[in-house]
């Protein structure tokens, strides 16, 4: 089989650009604004809350970190301003942590070492979480209306 000649290669790039270019990344798009999405559509979405361990001993889950809007220290964990996405984290697991072990020791119901075991859990998941930042978007696509709860918006993460 031979290859192609050049100017049949040339006609095919300018006039087909999916061949010489990548597809562009789909919209990053404010939470506030991901609702006016058309239905189905993939974009990124920025997170309001970067803490990715959803476990909750007792009923204690680790609090969100959110952006405080501060460009020295963006992550906010409980009102206080953190320079870093690592210390973010901690911040966050220590807290859960400090919360399931007080009720520990006071209920009985679950140990303090099942409260070590979580918060083992919770920093394992922001080690390894995908989004570490604020810039960064995650994919999704924007399902409508739930349903039962038409006040809400169903959103699909990849």
């Amino acid at each position: 089989m031979s290859p192609l000649p050049f100017s049949l290669l040339l006609l095919l790039t300018l006039f087909h650009p999916t061949l010489s270019t990548a597809s562009p990344k789909p919209a990053l798009v404010p939470d506030g604004l991901a609702h006016l999405m058309p239905l189905h559509t993939l974009f990124y979405r920025q997170l309001a809350d970067l803490q990715s361990f959803t476990d909750a001993l007792g009923g204690f889950r680790a609090p969100p970190i959110t952006n405080s809007g501060d460009a020295k220290k963006p992550f906010q964990v409980n009102g206080e301003s953190l320079s870093d996405f690592k210390t973010a984290g901690g911040k966050s697991c220590d807290i859960q942590f400090n919360d399931c072990q007080r009720a520990a020791n006071q209920d009985k119901q679950f140990s303090v070492g099942e409260c070590d075991d979580q918060k083992k859990q919770c920093n394992g998941a922001q080690d390894s979480a995908s989004v570490k930042d604020f810039a960064t978007g995650v994919e999704s696509t924007f399902l409508g209306p739930d349903p039962d709860f038409p006040d809400f918006d169903l959103f699909c993460d990849a």
